[in-house]
């Protein structure tokens, strides 16, 4: 076992805000994509999940771009 100081186990400055920023990213995409399935549904699977795929590529197509401060 090596003994590691408080300072090399802490997370970087800065991780928390990019943590955060990732799993809003995530989000984003799960939810674009749930959306573009449900809207898909009534046109068979392969198109549900074809719709799924391309909507966690790029949410801003399913759920519109967000305004930036």
């Amino acid at each position: 076992m090596t003994d590691t100081t408080e300072d090399e186990t802490a997370p970087a400055e800065g991780a928390k805000p990019q943590r955060h920023r990732v799993r809003d990213e995530i989000h984003d995409r799960l939810k674009a994509a749930e959306v573009a399935a449900e809207e898909a549904a009534g046109y068979g699977w392969a198109t549900e999940a074809v719709e799924a795929v391309e909507a966690a590529v790029d949410p801003e197509r399913e759920l519109g771009a967000e305004e930036k401060d």
